[in-house]
């Protein structure tokens, strides 16, 4: 009895299945007739699906509540089809011009990967973004394969050495091409004064979502002479649909010359200094050197190096906003960069803001914008080449402490540095004619 009961049960429920599914047939072919083998065919809304037989041929079952079909291939364009009451559907597919090919972004556009024949490299923003530097190109060094990134001097904001495949034998200048968004940028240094002026500066690299560098001649196909140093693509960070996201990153640091070298102190300085006179024969014997003393009757013994370093003190706060939905996406972002060289009175400071925005009109028309502003403040040597009064250059003033002498007060009468060429007030007791 119980066999019986359970017999009847499954043969119930097997018709309450097929009462809700059914199972329809056709056949997939071109607008020859020809049989398109493995294409889709998918229940709308829904994760009823299969793929046709090689002769195009194909059999599926379909829930009760079914009402239409989408039928697509690779190469044709996709079609929908009302299933009704049908038993049997079948399809002729339209080919599309739409063929799927790997492009790789170059200039102002995109170009077939298979049809670059040129070297590139990419870069991922995250790479650079928490790195102490004022511009971006100084936190490429290291991170791509043929590029090469110097820094002449310790100058805040001094651009830096850029070559990409080694020096440049045609043109004096090594600096790649840079292009921001697809629009070229400055480079180089922009100040008319001795103050550094970088004019990638103004991009703050928690800003940049990746970094494109087209390392050979194939770069120039878009650009022409202008790219014969390689090319540098520059994308900006872009809203993603969602939820409004907030980040906020920051760094601080402490920078310090090293390696300095034993300079004399003062005794040592006058001490050597006329041993060289007691080896020339045609020296005044009346001649020597001497230390010297200030108003107060001290040793004067100038450690230039304490004069010239320092531990200098940087740090940078970011903020971002981002977010959208289907239609629009933006991005927002401000920093602040502070930074401390360790050469004296030479400071970076950096303010920006930037926002873009991308709206789709429809499935054809994107509109976007983009708002930067950037506000950068570098003191260093004024452009008559000082910095109190005194002629020297800042990417020359850690030269002074191995050249000046240690017997020589660091600052004249007037309170300005005595590093000129002709040394005044307790200099004059530098250099004695009294006999020894």
């Amino acid at each position: 009895m119980r066999s019986l009961l359970l017999l009847m049960g499954i043969v119930l429920l097997s018709m309450q299945l097929s009462a809700q599914q059914r199972t329809i047939i056709g056949k997939v072919t071109d607008v020859n007739g020809n049989p398109v083998p493995n294409a889709t065919i998918l229940v709308k809304g829904t994760k009823f699906g299969t793929t046709s037989r090689p002769d195009g041929t194909y059999s599926l079952s379909i829930p009760a509540t079914a009402r239409n079909l989408v039928i697509s291939g690779i190469g044709y364009a996709e079609t929908e089809i009302s299933i009704g009451n049908k038993g049997v559907i079948n399809a002729s597919l339209l080919s599309s011009d739409k063929n799927l090919q790997e492009v790789v972004v170059v200039g102002y556009g995109t170009q077939r990967k298979k049809e670059l024949t040129g070297s590139t490299v990419a870069v991922k923003g995250t790479d650079i973004a928490e790195k102490p530097v004022q511009s971006f190109e100084s936190a490429l060094a290291g991170r791509a394969a043929g590029v090469q990134i110097t820094v002449p001097n310790g100058v805040l904001n001094t651009p830096p050495v850029f070559r990409i495949r080694g020096t440049n034998s045609i043109s004096l200048s090594s600096y790649p091409l840079i292009v921001v968004d697809g629009v070229p940028a400055f480079t180089g240094d922009y100040s008319s004064t001795n103050s550094a002026g970088n004019a990638l500066a103004s991009i703050n690299p928690s800003d940049i979502e990746s970094i494109d560098i087209a390392k050979d001649a194939a770069a120039t196909a878009i650009y022409g002479s202008r790219a014969a140093n390689g090319v540098v693509f520059v994308t900006t960070k872009k809203g993603k649909s969602g939820k409004a996201k907030v980040s906020y990153d920051a760094w601080v640091g402490w920078t310090k010359v090293y390696r300095l070298p034993d300079m004399l102190n003062a005794q040592q300085y006058t001490d050597y200094k006329n041993l060289a006179l007691s080896n020339v024969p045609t020296t005044n014997p009346a001649f020597h050197f001497a230390t010297a003393t200030d108003a107060n009757g001290k040793l004067i013994d100038t450690r230039w190096f304490d004069y010239i370093y320092r531990q200098g003190f940087s740090h940078s706060n970011n903020i971002n906003v981002s977010g959208g939905n289907d239609n629009t996406t933006y991005y927002f972002s401000a920093g602040y960069t502070s930074q401390e060289g360790i050469i004296r009175k030479n400071d970076f400071k950096r303010m920006n803001v930037l926002f873009n925005v991308d709206s789709r009109v429809n499935k054809v028309i994107t509109i976007g914008g983009k708002i930067a502003y950037s506000n950068e403040q570098n003191l260093a040597a004024t452009s008559s080449g000082s910095l109190s009064g005194e002629a020297f250059s800042t990417a020359g003033l850690g030269r002074l402490g191995e050249v000046n002498a240690p017997n020589v007060a660091p600052y004249k009468n007037d309170g300005t540095y005595n590093i000129g060429p002709t040394y005044v007030g307790p200099m004059n007791n530098v250099l004695s004619t009294t006999p020894s």
